[in-house]
């Protein structure tokens, strides 16, 4: 079971919240933590976690994440791409004669083709993989409460989910009676063209 800590963000009605937790600290019993850049460069990252524990906004606390959670992920992400590469360079092969084309020509389109279908599948299953509560990290427990206002010290850009640094006086807009900041100029004008669609 894989574990890692952060700081409550948001918390919301129907059970979930948001965290801002170490990327090294989630990340680093995971095979692909050397090369994923889906986070960008940036140290920390935000999850939406099952708030079992009933955290509140400002309190540190421990997440987990099932074991068997990470296989499951890491054979979507790689197997399915890898398993379609490799069929699809098979039947390549084996149509090169009934095609006007050479083997090795054949069995590259046919490849690539496996492995655009690879990708496809891989993220119809990752959008049904990350609806599923049990495929989620959740708050275990509280390990201290209230330790500081998170929104003194950080806010999570609407728009790119990256951490920003409210005392740095970043780009803001106040939405419904509430000030949201961003990291760059692209992310405000983004928010203020549809804000219900990035909250």
């Amino acid at each position: 079971m894989a574990q890692g800590y952060g700081f409550v963000t948001n918390v919301r009605e129907n059970g979930w919240a948001q965290v801002v937790t170490d990327r090294k600290d989630a990340c680093e019993h995971c095979g692909a933590s050397k090369c994923c850049v889906s986070f960008g460069t940036k140290s920390e990252m935000l999850v939406m976690a099952v708030n079992k524990a009933g955290a509140k906004e400002g309190d540190y606390v421990s997440l987990i994440l099932r074991s068997g959670t990470l296989v499951k992920a890491a054979a979507v992400m790689y197997l399915i791409p890898v398993l379609g590469l490799v069929l699809g360079a098979a039947v390549g092969s084996a149509l090169h004669k009934e095609l006007p084309i050479g083997e090795t020509t054949s069995v590259l389109a046919f490849g690539f083709a496996g492995l655009f279908l690879g990708f496809i599948i891989t993220s119809l299953i990752s959008k049904w993989m990350s609806g599923n509560s049990n495929l989620t990290p959740v708050i275990s427990r509280i390990k201290k409460q209230g330790v500081q206002d998170i929104h003194k010290v950080m806010a999570i850009d609407p728009v790119c989910r990256m951490t920003v640094n409210v005392a740095e006086e970043p780009e803001r807009f106040s939405y419904k009676n509430k000030n949201y900041y961003f990291c760059n100029q692209n992310c405000r004008e983004s928010f203020i063209k549809d804000p219900e669609r990035y909250l």
